[in-house]
């Protein structure tokens, strides 16, 4: 009974989600069950976690601090992201197409696959969070799409890590989009955006969201946090700006 049902679910999703790597559309092989090709899995430019700075971007071997964070006051202490954002369509791109297929086509199936990269790029944040929280939505943008995508992936990514996961913050201002602002008018378009919900505080708590442009909505809701008393505040995403994307 329990190999029929599984045959069931399998015939099911496949006619659901026909076979097919979500980018490229190549036909899967038989035995394969995935949503990327292996060819589109290999294009995706993952950020090497080996030496980032404090606020996720890539250093070279001889500095610890980039510039703006070596001139900025600590707010998060680590931001780790998985790979490269591209806002402009190419899918060659694959990371940024996963990202714009989940968020504006609303392909929920991809949750697991996307906590995945997650799970690798905050491998060592780990060990030192309590709770799992995640970037809220303004109320009705959030009905609207049908969901925040921010919480679908921070409750995967807290099964995963068996680390609970809270509703720490609330949007409690309209803002624009962040992506549709130059960077000089993104933290301002943040202020006084965020607040904070009803939860029971910790010591230490990962903030997660889809993509990191320029840092400021990880920084507006650390900032929250900090004030609400947690100590050590952290950032994980899925992807950040490419660096031609983030002036």
């Amino acid at each position: 009974m329990k190999a029929l049902l599984t045959r069931v679910a399998e015939a099911t999703r496949d006619l659901l989600y026909p076979p097919h790597c979500a980018v490229c559309e190549r036909p899967f092989l038989e035995d394969e069950r995935l949503f990327l090709c292996a060819e589109c899995e290999a294009k995706i430019e993952r950020i090497d976690q080996r030496h980032v700075c404090r606020c996720g971007a890539p250093l070279p071997d001889v500095l610890d601090l980039c510039p703006e964070c070596a001139q900025s006051e600590r707010v998060l202490v680590q931001v780790r992201s998985f790979g490269w954002y591209e806002e402009r369509e190419d899918p060659d791109h694959v990371l940024s197409t996963l990202i714009k297929i989940f968020k504006y086509n609303g392909e929920r199936a991809l949750v697991p696959l996307l906590a995945g990269y997650l799970d690798e790029a905050g491998q060592s944040l780990r060990p030192l969070v309590e709770q799992i929280t995640f970037v809220p939505m303004w109320p009705r943008d959030e009905r609207e799409r049908g969901f925040n995508q921010a919480e679908l992936l921070a409750r995967e990514l807290g099964q995963l890590w068996g680390i609970p996961v809270v509703a720490a913050l609330e949007k409690i201002k309209k803002t624009e989009p962040q992506a549709s602002l130059p960077r000089s008018e993104r933290q301002k378009n943040l202020e006084n955006a965020f607040g904070l919900a009803k939860f029971t505080p910790c010591a230490s708590i990962l903030i997660v969201d889809d993509v990191c442009t320029t840092g400021a909505t990880l920084r507006e809701c650390g900032q929250v946090l900090k004030e609400s008393g947690i100590e050590s505040i952290y950032g994980l995403t899925l992807a950040r700006a490419a660096p031609a994307l983030s002036e």
